[in-house]
């Protein structure tokens, strides 16, 4: 017969020990964190590193100290924390989050993802964090990775309205809109109040030209955020507002934000853009070489490479930073910046030329623009741009529902007049196309007067 082994006493007084000493650890964790919740963080820092003095390995504590430097506006401190925290064995789950995060508001989301991955390899079922390498993926340019895990990341969290939306902003840049659509709504299904749901909602019905509900879902958005600039901007575009000078600045960086992986795809190929081609043979006679040239709105540079053997300095400058990190990989333009096209514009030099392949098209009044070009041009420099062709004369600019401007001849002649240019030519084109249809538009190539 073969006896049961038996525990040894020294054995079984030893784990009543290190149960009381881990309680009287827990219990010193619980003050500190009372100090903390309470704003006494003075206190609560000191209580958090006496445990961290005879227990420096403790995951939970180093979170703490790590969200405690957060609150106290030092997160160098609390980066280094995180990153102890992170790499223990095994690391704490809730600092990896908490480190992911401050990565991707960093905008560093090449940093977060294998911080997430890392918390994801111990634990694999937490949606937060695989909706937030989604997020990391998608701005990161690895949009089947971002669906994969937006997919997860709303199994894991089906209640979870932020994932749902993300994974239809994820489906409509790979143009699955009606997958997008019921993503969305998922998203209002798990939150009626979630205003970006709403907005994309009626973004993608617009596109369809279904035009009331579209309206419905803008008047629900303006309903829960009354200042949301994009959701009035849609309902002006639908005529069912006044006419606004331009489109909200934010509006225009995020579309072209999350279409700058795809955009020279999209725009070459599907919607046979050829304006920069078209509008540099118009400027091409006038050109000498060693010039200062500003691409206004470049977005990748895809009229960059006519200008370049001519151009002395080649500025670009977009309002969406993607954009730009895109056009940067062509190694063609001397200096990039983002840039607001209405702010004041401050450069080092002034140009000979200045050009923009449909940019005017987001802007109704041109007055501040063409004004800002020609105080930024030498005497005798050269503008060219598209814009949209407003066939009528009786009005100066219109705003579609596709959420762009058409400008008249008149209008465009009359404001480069007004601002010391004089026309040297206009061509009518085409411009791109928009729902299978040619989009008629206006090529102008105008020189500062002496």
């Amino acid at each position: 017969m073969i006896n049961e082994p038996v525990t040894p006493r020294h054995s079984q007084k030893q784990s009543n020990m290190e149960t009381s000493i881990q309680k009287d650890f827990e219990h010193l964790l619980k003050k500190a964190a009372s100090a903390h919740r309470q704003g006494k963080l003075a206190k609560a820092e000191k209580g958090y590193q006496n445990i961290l003095k005879k227990r420096p390995d403790w995951g939970r504590a180093l979170n703490a100290l790590g969200n405690l430097f957060l609150d106290q506006n030092r997160p160098e401190k609390a980066t280094k924390i995180f990153e102890k925290a992170i790499h223990l064995t095994p690391p704490d789950l809730s600092a990896c989050y908490n480190l992911g995060r401050m990565k991707q508001m960093e905008n560093d989301h090449r940093g977060a993802i294998p911080i997430y991955k890392m918390m994801l390899d111990e634990q694999p079922n937490i949606g937060e964090a695989w909706n937030n390498l989604g997020v990391a993926y998608r701005e990161t340019g690895k949009q089947d990775d971002a669906i994969s895990c937006f997919r997860k990341a709303v199994a894991f969290a089906p209640g979870m309205a932020e994932a749902w939306n993300n994974f239809g902003v994820a489906q409509d840049e790979l143009d699955l809109t009606e997958k997008a659509l019921d993503s969305y709504k998922k998203a209002i299904e798990t939150d009626p109040d979630y205003a970006s749901a709403h907005l994309n909602i009626g973004i993608c019905l617009q596109k369809a030209e279904q035009l009331k509900k579209a309206e419905a879902h803008y008047n629900k958005v303006l309903e829960i955020q009354p200042d949301n600039k994009v959701a009035t901007f849609m309902l002006q575009s639908l005529g069912l507002l006044e006419t606004p000078d331009a489109v909200p600045v934010e509006h225009v960086r995020n579309i072209f934000d999350r279409c700058a992986d795809n955009f020279e795809t999209i725009l070459v190929k599907d919607l046979e853009y050829k304006t920069p081609e078209r509008l540099f043979d118009l400027v091409r006679p006038h050109l000498t070489e060693e010039i200062n040239v500003l691409d206004l709105g470049c977005g990748t540079g895809l009229g960059a490479q006519f200008y370049q053997p001519f151009a002395k300095h080649l500025t670009g400058v977009d309002v969406s930073s993607k954009m730009l990190e895109k056009a940067a990989e062509k190694k063609i333009y001397s200096h990039l910046e983002v840039f607001d096209i209405l702010q004041e514009w401050h450069f080092p030099q002034k140009f000979d030329l200045i050009y923009s392949s449909d940019v005017f098209v987001y802007f109704g009044n041109l007055d501040s623009i063409i004004r800002s070009a020609s105080t930024s041009l030498v005497d005798g420099g050269i503008i060219a741009f598209s814009v949209e062709l407003l066939e009528t004369s009786s009005q100066k600019y219109q705003l579609f529902p596709s959420g762009r401007y058409a400008h008249s001849q008149t209008y465009i002649e009359d404001c480069l007049e007004c601002h010391g240019f004089q026309l040297m030519k206009k061509n009518k084109a085409d411009i791109r196309k928009q729902s299978g249809k040619q989009v008629k538009g206006l090529l102008i190539v105008a020189a500062k007067r002496p």
